[in-house]
Formats: C-alpha cells, sequence, structure tokens
C-alpha cells in the first residue's frame, strides 16, 4: 500500500478528481460530490491513481467503505431519471 490517505496529498487528489470527473457522485449518481472514492479501496490493493479514483459524498463514501464497487452496485443500483414524455397536443 502506498502513503497514507490524508493531508495535502489527500486533498490534491480529490480536487484533481472533482476537477477531472465533475462533481457527480459515482455511487449515488447525485450532484455535490466533495470527495474522491476509490473504484478499488486501497484495502484491497488499490493505488491513488486518478484512473483508481471517482467523486464520491462523504456519506456515500463512508457507507460503501471498503465494499467492493461490485457488491455496492448489486447492493445500490444506480437509476436514471428519464424525462417525462411530453403531452401530445
Amino acid at each position: 500500500m502506498g502513503p497514507r490517505w490524508g493531508g495535502t496529498r489527500a486533498t490534491r487528489l480529490t480536487a484533481l478528481t472533482l476537477a477531472t470527473y465533475g462533481d457527480r457522485c459515482h455511487l449515488c449518481g447525485k450532484h455535490g460530490a466533495t470527495t474522491a472514492d476509490h473504484l478499488v479501496p486501497r484495502s484491497r490493493g488499490g493505488d491513488d491513481a486518478i484512473e483508481n479514483l471517482r467523486p464520491a459524498h462523504v456519506a456515500c463514501n463512508s457507507m460503501r467503505g471498503s465494499m467492493p464497487i461490485e457488491e455496492w452496485r448489486r447492493k445500490h443500483p444506480i437509476y436514471e431519471q428519464k424525462c417525462s414524455a411530453s403531452r401530445k397536443w
């Protein structure tokens, strides 16, 4: 495992994650994410590369913990919001 996650390094990587991927939480699909979540958790061998980081809300990131992303998706599927059809005139 690499350096500890925290401090200015984590702040810099979180800012880079948000700049790269936007603020939509990859776990719940809503905007307003402020943290970087590891797709492959560090405790499971994941690293801090930008390719392994995605935006997440603090609560979503905390709820997921070190759960594998496949397990999270099974338990918490993201439902795409569809626009309702306009009325026929």
